[in-house]
């Protein structure tokens, strides 16, 4: 799918659209740099035999006859090197990666192999990793798959990494998404070009603690060569009150052979420090090598595994209506007969007695689509019933009167 949004990332921009906070984009040196803040700005300057790309923090030299082929983007304290190809009919792709990385967390990465590191500083360790695939692998015998495989195997003797004389600190470099539908687009890029780096740049604090494992493991290169994501369209986005979203994407896949049948992604969006973020995913397939869960039946639309906080909230609410809600003194539940349905209900607690009360408690947790569902499912079935505008319920044995409102996933 071409949006304005793919086709600012497309071309190793995020901005307009996207505000970025302490971001640089490598440029050739035929380009304009305008417009690049202080501090900020990227600049590509040739040499000789070599060509530079300096940030706030360091400076790379790289071979000259690469300076075409290579674009660079700073996001989330990485610096991305895209490969660009010749050829139209193929779009960019990641080749590698400058990333700073915690000096307390550098043990194990260093023990991954995946990372080499290229000095330190300020309690950062700056570190080199390639990508787990050369790009263009489907296409072997194309000029830009032999280019990009002649890079990632003399990289390591090629380039070239310094520290700036002038360094200060490393500067905090984040995304900020300012609707619900940028953060969705860009996860979906993420995922089309198989980067958890652009992936992991969305997601919520406590999403990325439990993603991290995840695509460390997976050399922060996610799904496979084939199916392969050939586009994507957001189908559903639905407000949860002003600080939530819940966003339904198609996911079109194909293989060498044809199509193949789409993937449903659910994400579930908040905000956090100003910026949307994804707070739980899940999908109706799997998508291979991704981190997703997928999605089971009776799941709520936007729950998963990663979103344990999310699930007990969804679970104590449904609990709480079951036990009846809120009873405020003993000897308030009296069991009465309602003509046609049945003799033993009673009346909903004064928290939940009305539609209104009802529909307002379960969307604090749930899409208005899933509370609609629920409530047709739970009156057609006679679990709940309207008496004079007051909610009732059939009555329930002591042991299902628990206070489930306590209720904690582990």
């Amino acid at each position: 799918m071409t949006t304005p949004l793919t086709r600012k990332l497309a071309a190793g921009v995020l901005a307009g659209t996207l505000l970025l906070s302490g971001i640089a984009i490598g440029i050739p040196s035929h380009a304009s740099a305008k417009g690049l803040g202080p501090g900020q700005a990227a600049a590509i300057a040739a040499a000789s035999k070599t060509f530079t790309y300096k940030n706030a923090v360091y400076t790379l030299r790289l071979p000259n006859d690469w300076k075409h082929r290579l674009q660079f983007a700073e996001k989330d304290k990485q610096t991305l090197v895209y490969y660009v190809p010749q050829s139209k009919s193929l779009q960019k792709e990641v080749l590698f990666t400058i990333e700073a990385i915690d000096s307390a967390k550098w043990t194990d990465d260093k023990e991954s192999g995946v990372y080499t590191s290229l000095g330190s500083l300020n309690g950062s360790v700056y570190a080199l990793h390639k990508s787990g695939e050369t790009p263009y692998a489907k296409k072997p015998n194309s000029s830009d798959y032999r280019m990009a495989r002649k890079i990632l195997a003399t990289l390591k003797n090629s380039l070239s990494f310094s520290f700036n004389q002038t360094q200060q600190a490393a500067p905090s470099m984040a995304l900020v998404l300012t609707d619900a539908r940028q953060a969705a687009e860009l996860y979906a890029f993420g995922l089309q070009r198989r980067s958890a780096s652009i992936q992991y740049a969305t997601f919520s604090d406590a999403l990325k603690k439990t993603m991290y494992p995840v695509f460390k493991e997976l050399n922060w290169v996610t799904g496979v060569s084939s199916p392969w994501i050939t586009k994507w369209e957001v189908t559903k986005d639905t407000a949860i009150g002003s600080s939530k979203e819940q966003i339904e994407l198609r996911l079109d896949t194909a293989t060498s052979t044809g199509s193949e049948p789409s993937v449903q992604l659910t994400l579930f969006l908040e905000k956090e420090n100003g910026s949307w973020v994804i707070a739980a995913l899940s999908s109706d397939r799997e998508l291979p090598r991704s981190g997703v869960p997928v999605k089971k039946d009776g799941v709520p639309a936007f729950g998963s595994a990663d979103a344990v906080s999310l699930a007990a909230k969804a679970a104590a609410h449904y609990w709480h209506i079951l036990s009846g809600g809120k009873v405020v003194k003993e000897g308030e539940i009296r069991e009465f007969s309602i003509p046609g349905k049945g003799d033993h209900y009673r009346w909903l607690g004064e928290d939940l007695s009305t539609k209104e009360k009802l529909f307002a408690y379960l969307k604090e947790v749930y899409t208005p689509e899933k509370v609609q569902q629920y409530w047709n499912s739970q009156t057609q079935s006679g679990s709940l019933a309207i008496v004079g505008g007051r909610l009732a319920q059939p009555n329930a044995d002591g042991g299902s009167l628990r206070d489930w409102t306590k209720a904690k996933a582990s």
